[in-house]
């Protein structure tokens, strides 16, 4: 498990005009997968507000960043419905079918393209509970480090899990050369995804206090458990 680093202090407000702008950030939604576990598409499953996971999750990252891509398989007719609601960028991803990792790969290669684009937020489409406070203070954590940025969630020494590393993650333009092979490495390739072809020793955690981060929706139980309210401990007995 990484070692501890500071938490964030409180996000600043916007700096006045006439200083240097925040860097550039470009989020990408992984929407490209298949959905086996859950059985059906559930980009579309729908939350108790009537939106789809797909919309909540990209309107969302609207709210705070303004460029959102959204990484899509062929023929993937319902992102890019969401995505032209919403005003977020529908990518194409031509290997989608060989893995997540692959997805990403497609994505950071487009994004690579893109002149003065400092990092990618990189985010997944099954999890709508992330909060805008939260996607705020990962920017700001990418301001002030410049490194690898992502959000844990919890206390570090409460049983039974403590502190635990969520999404969310920042990934700076510096280590997309290893994600993408260019160094000589393997780079992402089908599910093999960016955890372990980076240290993450370094990055810099941001303590939130949104458990959105440690949520997704991998099969249609999850979802339902995610949705109970909690439970109110019973009240003590009279007398």
């Amino acid at each position: 498990m990484p070692e501890p680093s500071p938490p964030l202090s409180p996000l600043s407000p916007p700096s006045p005009s006439g200083q240097a702008p925040r860097p550039r950030m470009v989020v990408l939604v992984l929407a490209a997968g298949s959905s086996t576990r859950f059985g059906s598409d559930k980009r579309q499953a729908r939350l108790p507000d009537g939106r789809s996971l797909l919309e909540a999750v990209v309107a969302t990252h609207c709210e705070v960043l303004d460029e959102v891509w959204v990484l899509t398989r062929p023929g993937d007719t319902f992102a890019a419905a969401v995505c032209a609601t919403l005003g977020a960028r529908c990518v194409v991803c031509e290997g989608a079918a060989q893995g997540q990792g692959r997805t990403l790969a497609e994505g950071l290669r487009q994004l690579q393209d893109e002149a003065g684009v400092a990092a990618a937020l990189v985010s997944l489409a099954d999890m709508p509970w992330v909060r805008a406070d939260t996607l705020r203070r990962l920017c700001a954590g990418f301001a002030a480090s410049g490194g690898l940025v992502l959000p844990r969630h919890g206390e570090p020494h409460r049983e039974p899990h403590g502190a635990q590393l969520g999404h969310p993650r920042v990934l700076p333009r510096a280590v997309w050369p290893r994600l993408l092979g260019q160094d000589g490495t393997p780079g992402l390739q089908g599910d093999r995804g960016a955890q372990a072809l980076l240290d993450w020793s370094s990055a810099l955690q941001v303590d939130v206090d949104d458990p959105g981060v440690l949520r997704d929706a991998d099969t249609p139980q999850q979802l339902q458990a995610h949705l109970q309210p909690p439970l109110q401990p019973n009240p003590p007995a009279p007398g």
